[in-house]
């Protein structure tokens, strides 16, 4: 039904949620299929997360390779401590192994304002905590029309 003869058009209004640095359960969504790369043979894989309740995503990059293997092990040792916190037992062959799984991490703010993963190598992962409050959502008003109607149905 074309609703521009009752309203006009009809402005959406985005909602932000307002993420500060604390603990927060994060639900699996994906895994970046490139690779990024850097200096001394460093690659890393991308982890995707979105915080529970929210539109709001936080990445997390992994070591996969480099040229000091003590930082391939730190890599991982941090699968390994995310897959324990997600429930997943034995070995991971595979980040699709996390789909449908939800852990609790700490979040910090980039310099940018954006959340990201602070895992301090893994020890920050924990299972999945129960929610009590769910983040603030931050309405962005929109400017309200003066009109000189009223409530009273005119019958």
């Amino acid at each position: 039904m074309d609703i521009t003869n009752f309203f006009g058009d009809v402005e959406v209004v985005e909602q932000q949620t307002e993420i500060k640095p604390g603990r927060y359960n994060l639900e699996y969504v994906n895994t970046n299929e490139e690779l990024k790369s850097g200096k001394n043979g460093w690659m890393g894989m991308q982890l995707n997360f979105k915080v529970q309740g929210t539109g709001v995503f936080a990445p997390l990059t992994v070591t996969v390779a480099h040229d000091n293997p003590k930082n391939v092990n730190w890599g991982r040792e941090e699968l390994a401590k995310l897959a324990k916190a997600a429930g997943i037992e034995g070995g991971i062959k595979d980040t699709d192994d996390f789909k449908g799984t939800v852990v609790s991490v700490s979040l910090k703010l980039n310099e940018n304002g954006y959340p990201e993963i602070d895992s301090k190598f893994g020890n920050s992962w924990k299972p999945a905590e129960q929610i009590t409050e769910t983040p603030k959502v931050v309405k962005e008003e929109a400017p309200k029309e003066e009109s000189n109607e009223t409530d009273e149905i005119p019958f």
